[in-house]
């Protein structure tokens, strides 16, 4: 039954796609009675999929399905323009590098490129884990507005994912803290054991963080490889934002990445 009244749901929305209708052309349209399309479109209207014109007495697509597409776009374009970055790195250092982006609560790897070292660490794309639990996802979360953490941290929940997961509010604080200091995000086990991982974050023209990209490694990398990691990590994602258009005295200067991406 669930299912019947998703199905229904889409083709109303489906149909809404060609032109704005009232009830009764709507009816005609679908071919569902009016009783049971002003049902869906009343749940379809609270969760702002559908409008609803008084004046007119017609409905249409709403504003949600605009910003889902959006950011659908966003994603896509983002891969399309980080793509070279991640290669690049990937070529310099034999590590899996990976591109990240925010999905609820989670990050969502939505590019990734496996190491080519006979010892590494394996990545997938589609893989999503809390943000608070790597460096992967507390170089977005570390970024957000001071509210939208706040928000997260009265919602977090612990789980131990590897020995270096942050289990705590005061842990997280001060990590977020940290992060925000030194401009990237580092972690040590925090989503898998003998793993170790570096992100920074990637800004779109207004400043705000929209995705990151990584570098996980295995902890028996040593120091001086993941310093080099991190520049890596940090000069790609300020050439990626550069080119989505953010601007900052950090980004004016970035060197070989950016000469040999373009």
């Amino acid at each position: 039954m669930e299912v019947r009244a998703v199905e229904r749901a889409l083709i109303i929305m489906e149909a809404l796609n060609e032109n704005v209708q009232g009830l009764s052309e709507l009816s005609r349209s679908v071919a569902l009675s009016k009783a049971t399309l002003l049902r869906i479109l009343g749940t379809l209207i609270k969760y702002e999929y559908v409008t609803y014109n008084k004046e007119t007495q017609k409905y249409d697509l709403g504003m949600k399905l605009l910003k889902m597409g959006m950011t659908i776009s966003d994603r896509f374009d983002l891969k399309k323009v980080a793509e070279p970055f991640l290669t690049y790195i990937w070529n310099a250092s034999g590590e899996t590098v990976y591109l990240n982006v925010r999905n609820g609560n989670e990050r969502l790897s939505i590019d990734c490129l496996n190491g080519k070292r006979s010892v590494r660490v394996v990545a997938h794309t589609g893989q999503s884990t809390p943000l608070h639990v790597a460096a992967s996802g507390m170089a977005i979360l570390a970024f957000l507005d001071r509210e939208e953490i706040e928000v997260y941290l009265r919602n977090v929940r612990f789980f131990k994912f590897a020995p270096g997961t942050i289990d705590s509010i005061d842990a997280l604080r001060a990590e977020l803290e940290k992060t925000r200091e030194r401009g990237y995000a580092v972690s040590f086990e925090g989503r898998m054991a003998d793993a170790k991982g570096v992100s920074a974050p990637i800004r779109e023209v207004t400043g705000r963080v929209i995705a990151s990209i990584s570098m996980t490694v295995p902890t028996s990398r040593t120091d001086e490889e993941f310093e080099s990691y991190i520049k890596l990590a940090t000069e790609a994602a300020a050439n990626i934002s550069t080119k989505l258009g953010y601007s900052s005295a950090e980004n004016l200067d970035q060197g070989a990445i950016a000469a040999d991406c373009t």
